[in-house]
């Protein structure tokens, strides 16, 4: 009986050109500027809000609901952050309870890892402008190359552009185009792929546990 050899198994792809991690990266850049929208203005109404009150005691009860939101916030951005790590970021340790409600708005008002959260939620939008704009700006210039020969016939013929490159729908540079968004596909996934490592270590550092 003739024994057939057994199948050679097919390489696996590297972790950063798996299509699961390259639209990982990409959900993850462009997320961080609606999120960093919403996390600022709570942060920033609710601190402002809370300091215009304080005289009257009613911006107490406003600081901590600011800073309950901002830890809310703050666990989405943990979680995010271990899908890109592919490994969890640890939440500090909190025991806001306590008995009395005077007890409770001090351990609230008191955590260090509570202003952190609000910090953080302040810096994400500049953080998430950038991050979108990284990861828009990488992506649509390659992949509109890539694509140029499918549209570059409806461009206004006033272009501003004067480069036979971008003017020119001569098969020559068609193809030309074509083969320089090949090529810059893989650099806008090392970019994504570095930026978004880069911003979820941030958050591993500046908002998970501290060792």
């Amino acid at each position: 009986m003739t024994t057939l050899p057994a199948p050679t198994p097919r390489p696996a792809l590297p972790h950063m050109l798996r299509p699961s991690v390259i639209a990982g990266d990409f959900a993850y850049l462009i997320l961080g500027l609606p999120l960093g929208i919403a996390s600022f203005t709570v942060a920033v109404t609710g601190v402002s809000l809370a300091a215009g009150l304080l005289i009257t005691l009613v911006g107490i009860p406003i600081l901590m609901l600011t800073l309950l939101a901002c830890r809310g916030f703050a666990a989405v951005e943990r979680v995010r952050a271990a899908l890109v790590l592919g490994e969890p970021v640890a939440a500090p340790e909190r025991q806001w309870k306590r008995d009395t409600v005077w007890e409770t708005t001090k351990a609230v008002l008191g955590d260090p890892g509570g202003w952190r959260d609000l910090l953080w939620s302040v810096v994400l939008m500049p953080v998430g402008i950038a991050t979108f704009t990284i990861a828009v700006t990488a992506w649509t210039t390659a992949l509109g190359l890539l694509t140029s020969p499918i549209w570059y016939w409806a461009l206004p013929e006033d272009n501003e552009v004067h480069a036979a490159l971008f003017e020119s729908t001569a098969p020559g540079y068609s193809i030309l185009r074509v083969a320089i968004g090949l090529a810059l596909v893989p650099v806008a996934i090392a970019i994504c792929r570095g930026v978004a490592q880069g911003q979820a270590k941030a958050t591993a550092f500046a908002i998970g546990r501290q060792s």
